[in-house]
């Protein structure tokens, strides 16, 4: 079964490290075979990665969209994740969902629990919810 993405006009997707624009009207995408994909509003910058919890999404999102530099990308979302248990070990669980997620090659839901992470991360510093990217 195809996966379907609706996207609004001028909104951003990238496919295996390509990064495509909609033009003026919205449009529907049909995913017939397994890829990288992001939408836009599910990409963090590096500029944007200036929290513990978005630093461990951007090396997530960096290793899903590249899996070619994965020797670069896997140890630097290990150290992140040790490091952020250390400094919330509130967060522990999520932080081993997340490790055995990028251990087991599951990149995309990774990225899922990492937000869970940020919006934790946003609860812990801040005393309410900070999950926008």
């Amino acid at each position: 079964m195809p996966l379907t993405i609706n996207l609004k006009p001028h909104e951003r997707l990238i496919v295996n490290g390509v990064v495509l624009q909609n033009n003026t009207h919205a449009a529907k995408l049909l995913v017939h075979n397994e890829a990288a994909l992001l939408r836009e509003k599910d990409i963090i910058t590096e500029e944007g990665a200036n929290t513990p919890a978005r630093r461990i999404y951007y090396a997530i999102q960096c290793r899903y969209l590249f899996p070619e530099k994965a020797d670069v990308y896997v140890p630097i979302v290990h150290e992140f994740l040790e490091e952020f248990g250390r400094a919330a070990p509130s967060t522990g669980e999520l932080v081993q969902d997340v490790r055995s997620q990028v251990d087991g090659g599951h990149y995309y839901q990774a990225l899922k629990t990492a937000k869970q992470l940020i919006t934790r991360e946003g609860e812990i510093l801040n005393g309410s919810s900070t999950s926008d990217l």
